[in-house]
């Protein structure tokens, strides 16, 4: 939590020095003509000249005609804002349209050469710029004609190196489409060293955010490639992609230092096919995240929204950006409604929620807060930036504890089934033994006692006592089965608790019963391997068939080996790997393609294995390899 309110606390101190620029007083904000003359430009802040525009509808005037020009009436002062936000004597201007903006500034009182730059972000959106006379730069096409316009979408940078006393500015602008028309933002005068560290504190803030959430990323995608089933990480991955592809769109235009400049329309159109990803991923998000099936129709809501938002490019540009807007606008509504409902319904399930509520609430705030700026044409994409990040690490926190919380709960869940797993089949070995013990038991044991009593001694074998010889040691013989099956139960309680232990113990006795010697052994790898993994919950299957493999390699043993039976259990590289070796019987030693092993051929099959025969004089080796399942790997 430290951790978090530091990175917050660095955030919003950078973000606090990003408007290091000064503004005129309110008196010069009145003013067309604007005396800076006084300004040390080698030491001053960055100056937004963004008031005080003579304002020409309907008017496309190069600074010639603008000499000459008579206005009917008096010629409005407006600031640097879009005119479909304007309304002067009572008129309001619509989007499409063009218009004339002009400024002058007294920048030095003597005719010394000096080098200024002037900055201002895209406008509305095609423009020519003259200074004192002479064409500095045209975006776009600008033109009277409505249907000759062609938009531009890209921040500004003119350097001015003259040694004139004044700065006369002219800005020609046309708007076809686009539901603003005009400047926005603003409008900046400075030096070159200042300029440059102006907009290189912005860079830095996009390369800082750039890079945490390419970071977030990266880390949401590996552990989802590590764990495939959290496929919650891998759609909030993807929602951290789609931010960073529009984050060097949204303020200094950061795109443009590495690939061509992007027309408007193509830029709209990308933006848009972002935004509909971004919606779909983050439903996606939280389908995955509750783990919930309900709410159907919300969800279907936004897949038939981006289904026709698919197609808006395909509609008028001038009616494709009002629904380009709109959906943007709903969507996110709808998103942080249906998000925050769903926090509250869970609210008992996990801390995490409480961090998602506070990236739920920082997007919010800063999108809408972006949107605002940027419908009134203020620059708001650097709250967007930052609203993205506080998303990004509050999201990847949330994510965090709550998928911790998710995964401790669902090992006490696989805990108490194991528990209960292991206490049924206490209960099923001590009812069993209770049913041998009080009915086949006690009946087989009366014969043996009537037997005994009935058999006389010594034993005659040519009489007909020879039966009775048979049928007792028959009885004998299903009593010692009988405890053996018993024990058999107690060995599988075993294998649940120590599975190394509980394996040697059932080989073992039943390598006893028979007379045969037995070794096993097992390397380091293995003993640190069972000692970090718990046999519990649905991994039980897994080691069973291992060890119903490994009792039917004894018992093969059994029916055909001789001696001494060696075994040597390993661990290596994620394989389990088994040899074992004995003697064969003689005198029939058969080949290694005439022995048969289907049913530990099936079970190997089961656990994706192989298995090796050799054969050498009278002794016979199997080596039995197999992968350990990946989601219990230690």
């Amino acid at each position: 939590m430290k951790f978090i309110s530091n990175v917050v606390l660095v955030i919003f101190s950078i973000l606090f020095q990003l408007n290091c620029y000064k503004s005129l007083n309110q008196l010069e904000q009145n003013q067309f003509y604007v005396n800076l003359s006084q300004i040390d430009w080698e030491n001053s802040e960055p100056i937004n000249i963004s008031y005080g525009w003579k304002f020409y509808w309907k008017e496309l005037l190069d600074p010639v005609a603008l000499q000459t020009h008579k206005s009917i009436s008096k010629v409005p002062l407006v600031d640097f804002r879009p005119w479909t936000n304007l309304t002067t004597s009572k008129n309001e201007f619509p989007a499409q349209g063009f218009a004339t903006y002009h400024k002058k500034i007294k920048i030095q009182i003597s005719e010394t050469p000096i080098h200024l730059v002037l900055y201002f972000s895209h406008l509305y959106t095609a423009s020519k710029l003259f200074i004192n006379g002479e064409l500095m730069q045209e975006k776009g096409v600008v033109s009277a004609s409505i249907e000759k316009v062609r938009p531009d979408r890209t921040n500004s940078t003119i350097d001015i190196k003259t040694n004139k006393q004044e700065l006369d500015i002219v800005l020609q602008i046309a708007n076809k489409d686009f539901y603003h028309g005009g400047p926005r933002s603003e409008f900046i005068i400075s030096s070159p060293s200042k300029m440059s560290l102006f907009k290189s504190k912005s860079l830095m803030v996009e390369i800082f955010v750039f890079g945490l959430i390419f970071g977030s990323a990266l880390y949401h995608m590996f552990f989802y490639l590590h764990n495939r089933k959290q496929k919650a990480f891998l759609y909030f991955a993807i929602v951290c992609l789609t931010f960073l592809v529009r984050i060097p769109f949204l303020n200094s235009k950061l795109y443009e230092y590495f690939f061509p400049i992007f027309s408007f329309n193509l830029q709209s159109i990308l933006l848009h096919y972002i935004n509909v990803i971004t919606f779909l991923f983050s439903v996606l998000f939280l389908k995955e995240m509750f783990r919930s099936n309900q709410y159907k129709m919300i969800r279907y809501t936004f897949y038939m929204g981006a289904l026709i938002a698919l197609f808006t490019p395909l509609t008028p540009s001038t009616i494709q950006h009002y629904l380009n807007f709109i959906y943007l606008v709903v969507c996110l509504i709808l998103f942080l409604f249906f998000s925050l409902f769903l926090l509250i319904k869970h609210k008992k399930e996990a801390q995490g929620l409480y961090f998602m509520a506070i990236a739920l609430v920082s997007l919010a705030v800063f999108c809408f807060l972006a949107i605002s700026l940027n419908y009134y044409g203020i620059q708001g994409g650097l709250y967007l930036i930052i609203g993205y990040l506080l998303y990004v690490i509050f999201q990847t926190v949330s994510l965090s504890k709550y998928f911790a919380f998710v995964i401790e709960s669902r090992a006490n869940i696989e805990m108490l089934l194991h528990e209960e797993s292991i206490l049924a089949l206490s209960k099923q070995r001590t009812e069993m033994q209770l049913m041998v013990h009080d009915q086949l038991g006690a009946n087989l044991t009366d014969l043996k006692v009537y037997l005994e009593r009935n058999m006389p001694k010594p034993i005659d074998t040519s009489s007909d006592f020879l039966n009775l010889e048979y049928i007792y040691q028959k009885v004998n013989s299903i009593i010692q089965s009988l405890r053996n099956q018993l024990l058999y139960i107690e060995d599988m309680n075993l294998i649940f608790e120590n599975f190394i232990t509980g394996l040697h113990l059932t080989l073992l006795r039943r390598y006893s019963d028979v007379g045969r010697e037995f070794e096993f052994s097992t390397s380091k790898k293995v003993i640190e391997y069972f000692n970090q993994t718990k046999i519990i919950g649905k991994n039980q299957s897994y080691f069973l068939n291992i060890f119903y493999m490994l009792y039917e390699v004894c018992t093969n043993d059994i029916k055909y080996g001789l001696g001494e039976s060696v075994w040597l259990f390993d661990y290596v590289n994620g394989f389990f790997t088994i040899n074992q070796k004995n003697m064969f019987r003689k005198p029939n030693i058969p080949s290694p393609g005439e022995i048969e092993l289907k049913s530990i051929q099936q079970r190997l099959e089961q656990l994706n294995g192989t298995f090796d025969i050799s054969i050498s004089e009278v002794y016979f080796e199997l080596k039995i390899r197999f992968p350990v399942e990946r989601s219990l790997n230690p």
